[in-house]
């Protein structure tokens, strides 16, 4: 062991002292500033709590720029602000982070895609749309920043670049999105449609079976676009083929399908494949159409026989009005309101139905109003 002389020996004692006294002061000025951040932590909760947020906002944004480890509570605050509908507070609390030169590398992304959702909503979607496409450059958050860019080319009618961006989604989340793109194919053939542009409606509606081959609403514009052209077997085609992509939308099809079989001269043909039909799709109910159909043909008689042998099986309001129709009651009979009233039951029950979150309309939307599904509203079941 080394000798040290007295001086040595006081000198080390004197500098333990020292270097002792400034890390328990450095100790207590952290504990004081960990006491103080504390004190400001669950003053912003108070605040929360008691509903001002407008105060909440302000020492959660002070707490942020003190130390980055509330960061996540200030998203957390800024999600709630989004929730409740307060855009301009979300919106002031995600600028404030970004505008800070120390803002961790981690939550740089994720800043920005929370940012661009602020502005989604708000409606300002080209400024959404630049945040997104640099959230891309990010592997964490690029899947999120691809459903949202998805989202507004929907909302901006832009179906090209939602072709595009749902392609990319699909290779990146390896999730199917052939059903929607050939949605958005749809859309692009109904404005070629409306604009007159019958071959381009065609190409793009091929170009929706060939991405989705279930796509209803693909046939059915095939088979519209054929019987423009008095391509009559070409249309049957097109429009048969509803049966085996979705029986629920066939009822779709029905009036366009007799009238194809009329241009023929081939109603016997016609009632023969919706008996097919019916037999092989107990729920689906052709009763009506096919009512009509053999009293044309095979007159009031086997209409009759039909219509009973079908009410009796799977009886059914549409097929009840077929009877009143078929029995109408004397007009000065005591039963003579029952035409009338079981039109209007017909009439309540009629319609379409999202089969996810059961929003009704009166006119079928590819594209659900409520919950934004692509062909999920369907014509009601008539019971």
């Amino acid at each position: 062991m080394m000798n040290m002389s007295p001086e040595s020996t006081l000198l080390l004692l004197l500098l333990g002292f020292i270097l002792g006294w400034l890390v328990s002061k450095r100790r207590s000025r952290k504990l004081r500033r960990q006491l103080r951040f504390s004190n400001d932590y669950f003053q912003g909760l108070n605040y929360l709590l008691n509903d001002e947020q407008d105060k909440a906002l302000d020492i959660f944004i002070q707490l942020v720029e003190v130390d980055w480890e509330t960061i996540d509570t200030s998203l957390a605050l800024a999600s709630i602000f989004r929730r409740k509908g307060e855009i301009d507070k979300s919106i002031k609390l995600h600028q404030n982070l970004l505008a800070r030169p120390s803002l961790p590398v981690d939550y740089k992304f994720r800043v920005l895609l929370e940012l661009g959702r602020d502005y989604q909503l708000a409606g300002w979607l080209d400024r959404a749309e630049g945040l997104f496409n640099e959230v891309l450059k990010d592997d964490l958050y690029e899947q999120d920043a691809l459903k949202h860019l998805m989202s507004i080319y929907q909302q901006e009618q832009d179906w090209h670049n939602a072709i595009r961006v749902a392609l990319l989604y699909q290779k990146k989340a390896r999730d199917n999105m052939r059903p929607v793109i050939a949605q958005f194919y749809c859309e692009l053939s109904e404005q070629a449609y409306e604009q007159g542009d019958a071959k381009e409606a065609e190409a793009l509606s091929t170009q929706a079976l060939a991405v989705d081959p279930n796509c209803v609403r693909a046939s059915i514009m095939l088979g519209q676009v054929a019987i423009d052209r008095g391509r009559y077997k070409k249309a049957i085609r097109f429009l048969q083929q509803v049966e085996y992509q979705n029986i629920d939308f066939f009822p779709l099809v029905l009036d366009k399908l007799v009238s194809c079989y009329r241009n023929q001269s081939n109603l016997r043909a016609l009632i023969t494949y919706l008996k097919n039909t019916e037999r092989n799709h107990p729920k689906l109910s052709l009763v009506e159409t096919l009512t009509d159909l053999i009293n044309e043909v095979y007159g009031e008689q086997a209409a009759q026989e039909y219509l009973s042998a079908r009410m009796m099986e799977h009886p059914s309001l549409d097929g009840l009005k077929k009877v009143v129709e078929l029995n109408k009651p004397a007009a000065d009979s005591a039963e003579s309101y029952l035409p009338d009233v079981v039109k209007q039951l017909v009439e309540k029950q009629s319609g379409y139905q999202c089969e996810h979150c059961g929003y009704a309309a009166n006119t079928l939307y590819w594209l659900c109003p409520s919950c934004h599904g692509w062909g999920v509203m369907k014509p009601k079941e008539m019971s």
